[in-house]
């Protein structure tokens, strides 16, 4: 009964905006970024684009044509492109690894991780193409267990069908298969580039695009991403779904407007939650000036089986110096997530793009926290990019905990057990130098100040600061 009343919201309010946004308006809307992030460097493949080969994630096709490999024809208005990437990466991590409290462990280690993926994009004729990507993920020299995201030996991670259903004053194509799917600013939903292991899913997305609106119903199930599938096949996660709505009205002249219903079910043996976030997101700028609000409400129902009332915001605002040297954008934001007095009942934030938002060091997830950061972003020069970010962060509520990224309480500390909310301060320092369209250098450190929560909190295995250092070389063909 309270998912149909939720239903119904939701439609009813997409129908509200959708009448407002179609007055005439000025239309001058150029975003090649995500508001909030620096633009981005290197070369991945973009999750969400129906034309592979169009988005500012990928190499221009005037490059990939001149290759053997790219536009490969098969048959009349057929052809095939062949891709593939690498990426090593270096990871020193000094009372972080996540041991079994995850967050600070008192436990350090010093791994390579692998990644080597092949995918092959084609069109069979102007309404339907296809995506099939491959991809093998390993870690070596570790003294402790690998995370769930970092290995993944031999696997399928892409296979899907783009068709065009329809075309008119807008065009509708459904994306069936197993895909990666990142939605706005990704705090929600995204397979992120970060994880050794790419996060997919199982399930079908509709597509409608049009001058004004773009708007996305869909259905999802999860692949599995735990060490019992390092090296066996990957299949959907029965026990997990996600569906939902969610638009982008495109009309304003400067700004955009993301309108979103999502729904994450979830259930085990013994017992189960279930989720549903109405939010919505304003960005956009003017004068060189940047902003972006973002949050929601999120009903349903806890493990617990009692009725779930959380909440998330984030609110931002930057400036873009364009007239001094090295280009410096500087933005201010907090983030705010609800928790609970009852620990495990706070915001979840489903499946969402981890190793940026809130910090480069993941120590927690987006529950219960507060985080005010500051970030400060330069390039010297037009292949290298410099960014200083710093957190401040601290506990929601004082009665519930901190949680890990995977949504557990850190520590499987129980309520009332905190002693002070401040956690502490994370600063995060990163370098990226694009070499080539197809080869990036990147190096990171991060250092983490440990608050009064780790020397008053009983249960807490370490009240020392953590530290990370790690560097990549990324190259795709």
């Amino acid at each position: 009964m309270r998912r149909t009343w939720i239903t119904t919201v939701a439609g009813f309010l997409l129908t509200s905006v959708a009448a407002w946004c179609a007055e005439p308006q000025p239309v001058h809307v150029e975003e090649s970024f995500v508001v909030g992030e620096p633009v981005p460097t290197g070369r991945m493949d973009c999750a969400d684009c129906l034309d592979p080969t169009s988005c500012d994630g990928v190499v221009p096709r005037h490059w990939l044509s001149e290759t053997s490999l790219k536009g490969i024809g098969f048959g009349p208005d057929r052809w095939l492109d062949v891709g593939a990437s690498y990426r090593a990466r270096h990871h020193r991590e000094i009372n972080m690894r996540p041991g079994t409290t995850g967050g600070l462990s008192g436990v350090d280690d010093s791994f390579w991780l692998h990644q080597t993926r092949l995918w092959f994009d084609g069109e069979l004729n102007s309404r339907l193409r296809f995506r099939v990507g491959f991809i093998d993920a390993a870690s070596s020299g570790e003294k402790h267990p690998s995370r769930s995201r970092e290995v993944n030996r031999h696997d399928l991670y892409q296979a899907h069908v783009n068709a065009i259903l329809y075309e008119g004053e807008g065009t509708l194509t459904a994306r069936v298969g197993r895909q990666e799917a990142r939605y706005g600013s990704a705090r929600m939903m995204m397979a992120p580039g970060w994880a050794n292991r790419r996060r997919t899913h199982d399930g079908v997305r509709f597509i409608w695009e049009s001058d004004d609106w773009e708007i996305n119903p869909f259905w999802l199930r999860p692949v599995f991403r735990d060490s019992a599938h390092f090296s066996t096949f990957d299949n959907s996660n029965p026990s997990q779904q996600l569906y939902g709505i969610f638009s982008t009205c495109k009309q304003m002249e400067n700004d955009k407007l993301d309108l979103y219903w999502l729904a994450y079910d979830l259930s085990t043996t013994v017992s189960g939650a279930r989720y549903d976030t109405l939010g919505s997101r304003y960005y956009g700028g003017f004068d060189n000036w940047v902003y972006e609000f973002e949050g929601g409400v999120q009903l349903g129902e806890n493990p617990d089986d009692t009725n779930h009332d959380a909440g998330f915001f984030t609110g931002g605002l930057g400036r873009k110096l364009a007239s001094l040297p090295w280009q410096p954008e500087l933005w201010a934001f907090f983030d705010w997530a609800s928790g609970d007095d009852t620990v495990g009942n706070g915001f979840h934030h489903y499946v969402p793009r981890a190793h940026y938002y809130l910090g480069f060091m993941d120590l927690f997830g987006r529950r219960n926290l507060e985080d005010l950061n500051i970030r400060l972003t330069v390039r010297p020069t037009q292949q290298l990019t410099l960014v200083a970010w710093c957190h401040f962060f601290a506990l929601a509520n004082g009665n519930d905990v901190p949680y890990n990224l995977n949504m557990r309480p850190y520590a499987d500390l129980t309520a009332g057990s905190a002693r002070s909310q401040t956690l502490g301060t994370e600063l995060d320092l990163l370098a990226t130098y694009d070499v080539t369209e197809q080869t990036q250098l990147r190096v990171g450190y991060s250092h983490f100040w440990s608050g009064t929560f780790y020397d008053t909190t009983p249960g807490v295995p370490t009240n020392l600061d953590g530290n990370f250092l790690f560097s990549h070389v990324f190259i795709q063909f």
